[in-house]
């Protein structure tokens, strides 16, 4: 397949966007080691590739790590998941730092910036441009001081927002143990949160969460002759305020559960028949891993026992499945010295976050931590179709990760 798509096979050779199949404002893609680090962003702001199609993204982040002088680039990590490896002449810590190639399905509020997508209905959202700039700015200050000892590697993975890329990425072929690392670090842009803050937890970092999907099937008749048909919305209109409600009919526990429904379709708009099926959508959402799977047994019993008692069949379908992130206990000490000697602002969490994220997935080979950057208390919310990555929050981004590869050593200096 990735002969067929024109992509490199393993380690990486001269890779070429097309510049004919992307709109873009530059005519080809900036070079990274002559470009300011906010134009790169803007760049990678105005080219937004959806999860699992992040073809042309993975490509010039290839070419910006030869330019940097990687000692090795590997393609196809569970998709268009891209790694670049800076190596020491000596044995030491391996550290991975990780960022997100995709971007969401959103159209973009922003025509008055230069860099606003120029793909319809795709929008870097969430800040996953500014979390790639960061990296390259990293692959940049490598190009001139690479490590002593030990290596580096820049994960750039694909398919975050749909939470199956970690999974593909550990799951590849090619994440063999000439990559794991022995620790790994990410963050995340936080709007509402002062700028340039660092937050941070040890232990549950974010939340375990699925998206459950309960279509109800029944039987339509004549909307003369309701009686004659098997209609599913009694069942639907109990079942929407009884999974709601789960959390609180469950053992105690000081822990967020939540359960909210997101959609609901009941029949087809027609005023001459009874509806027959119907569709339910609810996020779950844990505070931890352990706390997941008894919810999901109790919204199950729920549907069984609402449908046996009305004669329905059902079935349900999981997505965008997240297990929770929890941050290594040395991890989060290293990430709390480091923001401490660069004089950041620091806020140790009391809970974790409620939005999910799959970083956490990484904790099976290598100790994890994962932090909150401020992004301003005035700054559009993430997903909101104005969001725009501040420029200015790039440099906190670099000067973290940059700390955190001296606290393991790499350098002489």
């Amino acid at each position: 397949m990735w002969k067929q798509l024109g992509f490199p096979l393993n380690e990486a050779t001269a890779v070429k966007i097309d510049s004919n199949s992307i709109t873009s404002f530059w005519v080809t893609p900036p070079s990274l080691m002559n470009t300011c680090i906010e134009n790169i962003r803007h760049y990678l702001h105005a080219q937004p590739e959806l999860s699992n199609q992040e073809k042309h993204t993975a490509a010039f982040i290839v070419n910006c790590l030869q330019e940097s002088g990687a000692k090795r680039i590997i393609t196809g990590l569970g998709g268009y998941g891209v790694a670049g490896v800076f190596s020491g002449r000596e044995t030491g810590t391996r550290v991975m730092l990780r960022a997100e190639l995709d971007a969401l399905p959103i159209s973009e509020r922003g025509e008055e910036r230069e860099w606003c997508s120029q793909n319809e209905h795709v929008a870097h959202s969430c800040g996953h441009d500014g979390h790639m700039a960061i990296l390259l700015g990293i692959a940049k200050r490598l190009a001139c001081t690479p490590p002593t000892r030990g290596e580096v590697v820049l994960l750039f993975q694909p398919a975050e927002e749909i939470g199956t890329g970690a999974s593909a990425v550990i799951n590849s072929e090619k994440f063999d143990t000439s990559l794991y690392p022995d620790v790994a670090y990410a963050l995340h842009n936080q709007p509402g949160r002062p700028f340039g803050e660092i937050s941070i937890r040890e232990g549950a970092f974010a939340c375990a969460s699925r998206g459950m999907i309960v279509r109800l099937y029944g039987r339509c008749s004549h909307a003369a002759h309701p009686e004659q048909g098997l209609s599913p919305v009694r069942t639907m209109r109990h079942l929407l305020e009884e999974l709601e409600q789960l959390p609180q009919r469950l053992f105690p526990s000081e822990d967020l559960r939540l359960v909210t429904v997101v959609h609901a379709q009941l029949g087809e708009v027609r005023f001459g028949t009874t509806p027959g099926e119907a569709v339910i959508m609810v996020t779950l959402r844990t505070a931890t891993d352990a706390l997941m799977q008894p919810l999901v047994e109790a919204a199950r019993e729920a549907i069984e026992r609402m449908t046996q008692e009305t004669g329905l069949i059902y079935d349900i379908e999981f997505q965008d499945v997240f297990t929770a992130v929890f941050n290594d206990e040395q991890a989060t000490k290293d990430v709390i010295h480091c923001a401490q000697k660069c004089g950041k602002m620091l806020s140790l969490l009391q809970a974790p976050n409620r939005w999910s994220e799959d970083f956490g997935v990484y904790s099976a080979v290598c100790r994890c931590a994962m932090f909150l950057l401020g992004a301003g208390e005035a700054t559009s919310v993430l997903h909101d179709s104005a969001y725009d990555f501040p420029d200015a929050l790039i440099e906190h981004g670099v000067e973290m990760f940059w700390a955190l590869l001296n606290e393991q050593r790499l350098f002489d200096n």
